[in-house]
């Protein structure tokens, strides 16, 4: 009964060693394999962006008026959405991302007081967020005109997962122009580590960059506001180009690339070369609004906790990893011990085997060196002796009675 017991123990401890050593196993491959396959831009991803702030902009008809000291309006609240969804074409390695951008008056009512529209399309790596240009990206800023085809080579609407402590190429869509988004600061939003970059745009040249030939006006200089009073070229036609800077400021969450944060700062003129600020046209600070920064940190963490396989439990989250590896250790380490325990078992039982086996063969010695049990036994010499005796008198009876 004890060796059927300890057998079955050593089989369930062995069963519990093996799952044991497959849990660890399982631990380390899962950083190793399964979490870099989950890095990949999820199909259903959606966002809406909100940022506000206040700008100043040029009234061209107040400017063509000849009344160029009030033809900039300024302090005027606005409001800027973005809502970016997945498009086709999508797979398992590409999806097209697309923006919705509008730029409005919020001192006008709802519907009016549009400033800027414009629907950009970029298809990207799912892991990386770079564009592929397989389709190229396109742009549509006017609803009357069909968009136009519009490469790039910089991120966009999302950093890759992982994100580092390093510049990234970072596209700007106002200049149509590449430039770097250097790493600012580690920080910290809402209790949530991000990353903030900053990118900075020296006077871009729009007409050249978008050949958009609303870029590029000319008036004479005294509606320019650019002639001296009495001049004799006043009535000179003088065609002056639009420039464009922009400080843009990204906050990041690191493990999943989504920006949480952002703050656009942009100034627009027309002039007759990157430093000559003749006639400003736009000027405006824009920034995420609270509720927004909130949602981007709720998908941030979402896609952070998707990719890095957490369980998350109220305040308390857990790495799947690091939660298989503890079961491994517990399952292995309690097959282990039940092992020693069956061998230790299995030991005492031999033990026990052995003392018995002495004590019976003590106990015959006993009983044949024990003078009470040698008088019901005679020797085997005394038996021989009576028979034989036996034997002898009954020889004699018969002999005497037969006649």
């Amino acid at each position: 009964m004890t060796s059927r017991l300890g057998g079955s123990q050593r089989l369930i401890a062995s069963v519990l060693v093996g799952l044991g050593v497959f849990l660890l196993v399982s631990a380390v491959l899962l950083p190793l394999y399964t979490i870099p396959k989950l890095k990949k831009l999820p199909l259903d991803y959606e966002a809406v962006q909100v940022s506000e702030g206040t700008g100043a902009f040029l009234d061209s008809a107040a400017l063509l008026s000849g009344d160029g000291e009030d033809a900039v309006d300024a302090d005027i609240p606005l409001r800027q959405q973005l809502y970016v969804t997945v498009e086709d074409p999508a797979d398992s390695d590409v999806a097209t991302l697309q923006g919705g951008l509008t730029l409005l008056r919020a001192d006008t009512t709802p519907g009016r007081g549009l400033l800027n529209a414009s629907i950009d399309r970029v298809t990207v790596d799912r892991s990386t967020a770079l564009p592929t240009n397989d389709p190229a990206g396109s742009l549509q800023t006017d609803r009357e005109r069909p968009a136009e085809q519009l490469p790039r080579d910089g991120l966009q609407y999302k950093f890759p997962y992982g994100a580092g402590k390093r510049s990234y190429p970072f596209f700007d869509v106002m200049s149509r122009s590449t430039t770097n988004i250097d790493f600012v600061d580690e920080t910290s939003i809402d209790g949530v580590t991000v990353y903030h970059y900053q990118q900075e745009l020296e006077p871009v040249d729009l007409f050249r960059a978008t050949r958009d030939q609303t870029n590029r006006v000319g008036l004479t200089r005294d509606v320019w506001g650019v002639s001296e009073e009495g001049d004799a070229d006043g009535s000179e036609i003088l065609f002056m180009n639009r420039f464009s800077t922009t400080t843009r400021d990204l906050w990041v969450e690191p493990a999943s690339g989504v920006i949480v944060d952002s703050r656009e700062q942009v100034t627009q003129f027309f002039g007759t070369g990157p430093d000559d600020v003749a006639v400003p046209v736009i000027s405006y600070d824009t920034r995420y609004t609270d509720n927004t920064v909130s949602s981007m940190l709720s998908i941030a963490q979402q896609e952070r906790d998707r990719v890095g396989l957490v369980w998350s439990v109220g305040p308390i989250s857990i790495a799947a990893p690091w939660l298989v590896g503890f079961f491994g250790l517990l399952t292995a380490g309690f097959g282990i011990l039940m092992g020693i325990s069956a061998s230790r078992r299995d030991e005492s039982a031999a033990e026990s085997g052995e003392t018995a086996g002495e004590t019976a063969v003590e106990d015959e010695a006993a009983a044949d060196d024990d003078p009470a049990v040698s008088l019901y036994m005679p020797h085997e010499d005394t038996q021989h002796r009576e028979i034989d005796d036996i034997d002898t008198a009954e020889f004699e009876s018969s002999r005497h009675d037969t006649p």
